[in-house]
């Protein structure tokens, strides 16, 4: 098999990023259409997939979040919860390989995924912890993170 034009590894990290930001842009949107949804869901995908091929734990912590919170802004319960807990695995594994704006979004998206999942007994350590953490971040960090889960 010859090798492809181009460095497949280098195409891969290009599409994580521009696939991520792009999910970003989309739930930070305030009112998406039914098809941004899908794509918004579609983005946080395929960035997930490409850091897989060449990111690193943090890498896919930060993916699985996109992923939590694009689920949590589409109402979809389930795979928000499995995203959810996969970040919340990756976060204990990268320990402080993670910033403190990492584990916030991260306990987070995991509190609101439980609060959907109607399991307010489980989200609320979760919760917490998200604010604990966001207590500790920069004023512009902590916007953002208010921007996207409210005060968790």
């Amino acid at each position: 098999m010859s090798q492809p034009p181009f460095d497949v590894a280098s195409a891969n990290q290009q599409l994580a990023a521009e696939f991520n930001n792009r999910g970003w842009e989309l739930v930070e949107k305030p009112n998406r259409t039914e098809e941004e949804a899908a794509e918004m869901i579609h983005a946080a995908q395929a960035a997930a997939l490409h850091w897989q091929a060449v990111g690193t734990p943090l890498n896919m912590q930060r993916a699985e979040n996109l992923l939590a919170t694009a689920y949590l802004k589409a109402g979809h319960v389930e795979p928000a919860l499995l995203h959810a807990r996969r970040g919340l695995a990756l976060s204990e594994q990268n320990g402080a390989e993670q910033t403190p704006f990492d584990r916030a979004t991260t306990f987070a998206a995991a509190a609101k995924a439980h609060n959907l999942a109607g399991s307010g007994s489980e989200a609320l350590p979760l919760i917490l912890q998200a604010l604990a953490e966001a207590d500790t971040l920069a004023d512009a960090d902590r916007a953002v993170f208010d921007k996207l889960y409210g005060e968790a």
